[in-house]
C-alpha cells in the first residue's frame, strides 16, 4: 500500500483481486489486532460501536446512565472509554435524546440500529428517513444486500455484526453458502459477547476478503460496556463523523485493556488477545429454528376490569408507593391529570396473560429475561380496561453461553373508548442446558 512511516502502524492487508479496485482496504494485520507498542492511549479515540439498553432492547438490563456510571468507574481505574453507540434491536426511536447525560458525564453517546437480515445481524449507523421508511425493522430476515446498499446510498453505513458468530454472523454464511460480499466494506470482527474462536473466525474473514474491522462490546448489562472498542485516529462525536470515519481507514478493533494508561497492561493484553485469536475456524452445527409462525401477532382477549380507588390504594400499599398523584385527592387535583390516577404497574398486576403458544422446538429449559412497560395515557378510577395478549416476535441469538431463543410476549391495554393506554412486553428465553452430573 505505502511505505510512509506515518502509516506504518496501521499495517493494512492488501485487498483481494476482486476488491483491489474498491475504495477501502482493510486495516487489520495478521492477527486482526495492532500489535505495536508505540502508540499511547491518548493518541486514539475509543468508541464502543455496539451496545443495548433497557430503553430500546427487550433483552437488555442496562440503563444508559448505568453505562455512564460504569464508564466513570473504569476511567478511575486507568482505562480509556470515550463513548458508545446505542444499537437497539430492530427499532429506532427518533425522540430519544441523551445529550444532557452525555454532557454530564463527558461521554459521547451516539445512536444506530441493529437489524436482522438473511445473513445475520447488521449494525446501521446514520440511517436516514428513507432507510427507516423503506424497511420494516421488525422483520428478522431483511435482504442483506438491500440493507447495505440503502444504508450507503442514504448517507450512512452498514456493518456486519459479530461476524464470526454462528447463524447470526456473516462469516458462516460466506463459508457455507458462498454469499456475495458485494457492497460490504466493514464487519465487527471483535465482539465482547462472542467467544475467542468466533472472533478469530470474523477476523479471518476480514483478512481474506479485504474488509475493514471494528470492535464492539455487544453489551446488554452495564458491566459489559467497553469490553471491546474501536480506536479512531480522530475524535468521533457525532453520527456524521462516525459514518465518515468508517468510510475511511483510520480505525482498528481493540480490547479495553489496550486503552489502559499502564504500558505493561497494554502490551500483555495485545499478546494475550493475539494468542486467543490464533485459533482454528470452527462451525457450530444447528438445525434451523422451528416454531409456529402463524400465531405471531395474533391477539387473544384477556377480559376486562374496572379500575377502582380501592384497587389503587391496595396496590400502592402492597408495593410501598406513596406518590400523592395516586393517593391524595387535593394533590392530584393540582397535578398534571387533575385527579387521582392509577400507577402504571397496577395494570400488569390485575390483568396478565400470554398470546398463543408459538411451540418453539428448541431447548429443555426456559427463564424470564425481563419485562418492559410502556405507558401511553393516564388511567383513572372508573375506566374499564381491556387486555389483549399476543406473541410479538420470536428470534434467536448465540453468545458465549450458546444458542438462545427469545419469545417476546405482549399485552396491550385499552380503555372503554378504545384508546391504548399501556403495553407490557416480557421476554421468555429457551435454552438447552446440559444436565448436571452428580
Amino acid at each position: 500500500m505505502t511505505s510512509d512511516p506515518a502509516e506504518a502502524r496501521i499495517r493494512p492487508v492488501i485487498p483481494t483481486a476482486e476488491r483491489s479496485a474498491g475504495r477501502f482496504p482493510t486495516i487489520t494485520n495478521e492477527t486482526g489486532i495492532d500489535d505495536t507498542t508505540g502508540a499511547a492511549p491518548g493518541d486514539s479515540f475509543y468508541l464502543d460501536l455496539h451496545t443495548h439498553s433497557a430503553d430500546g432492547s427487550d433483552d437488555a438490563g442496562a440503563t444508559v446512565e448505568g453505562y455512564l456510571r460504569w464508564i466513570t468507574g473504569r476511567r478511575r481505574l486507568g482505562y480509556r472509554i470515550d463513548g458508545f453507540v446505542l444499537t437497539e434491536h430492530r427499532r429506532f426511536d427518533r425522540d430519544r435524546d441523551y445529550s444532557a447525560l452525555a454532557a454530564q458525564y463527558d461521554v459521547t453517546i451516539l445512536r444506530g440500529i441493529e437489524v436482522e437480515t438473511d445473513v445475520g445481524h447488521v449494525l446501521v449507523y446514520g440511517a436516514g428517513e428513507e432507510f427507516l421508511r423503506h424497511f420494516d425493522l421488525a422483520d428478522v430476515a431483511l435482504p442483506y444486500q438491500d440493507v447495505f446498499r440503502a444504508a450507503w446510498e442514504g448517507g450512512g453505513i452498514a456493518v456486519g455484526a459479530h461476524a464470526g458468530r454462528p447463524r447470526i454472523g456473516l462469516a458462516e454464511h460466506v463459508d457455507r453458502r458462498a454469499v456475495s460480499l458485494e457492497g460490504i466494506e466493514v464487519i465487527e470482527a471483535l465482539n465482547g459477547g462472542s467467544s475467542d474462536a468466533e472472533n478469530s473466525h470474523g477476523l479471518h474473514l476480514a483478512e481474506q476478503h479485504g474488509l475493514r474491522a471494528v470492535g464492539g462490546s455487544d453489551s446488554h448489562f452495564v458491566s459489559g460496556v467497553g469490553r471491546c472498542l474501536t480506536a479512531f485516529r480522530e475524535p468521533v462525536r457525532s453520527v456524521e463523523a462516525l459514518v465518515e470515519a468508517l468510510r475511511g481507514q483510520d480505525f482498528r478493533p481493540v480490547a479495553v485493556e489496550e486503552t489502559h494508561d499502564d504500558p505493561e497492561i497494554r502490551e500483555r493484553s495485545r499478546r494475550l488477545t493475539a494468542a486467543r485469536l490464533d485459533q482454528a475456524i470452527t462451525h457450530a452445527d444447528g438445525e434451523p429454528l422451528e416454531y409456529n409462525r402463524d400465531v405471531v401477532g395474533v391477539e387473544v382477549p384477556l377480559g376486562a376490569f374496572e379500575i377502582t380507588r380501592e384497587q389503587i390504594i391496595a396496590y400502592c400499599d402492597s408495593v410501598g408507593e406513596t406518590n400523592p398523584l395516586y393517593l391524595d385527592d387535593a394533590a392530584a387535583a393540582a397535578g398534571p391529570y387533575g385527579e387521582v390516577v392509577a400507577p402504571p404497574g397496577l395494570l400488569n398486576a390485575v390483568l396478565t396473560g400470554r398470546g398463543p403458544d408459538p411451540e418453539v422446538k428448541f431447548g429443555n429449559t426456559t427463564f424470564m429475561a425481563g419485562t418492559r412497560l410502556e405507558y401511553y395515557a393516564a388511567v383513572r378510577p372508573g375506566d374499564v380496561i381491556s387486555g389483549a395478549a399476543s406473541v410479538k416476535e420470536v428470534y434467536e441469538k448465540t453468545g458465549r453461553s450458546g444458542r438462545m431463543v427469545f419469545v417476546v410476549n405482549r399485552v396491550r391495554y385499552s380503555n372503554q373508548r378504545g384508546e391504548d393506554v399501556a403495553a407490557v412486553e416480557s421476554s421468555l428465553v429457551h435454552r438447552q442446558v446440559r444436565p448436571r452430573e452428580d
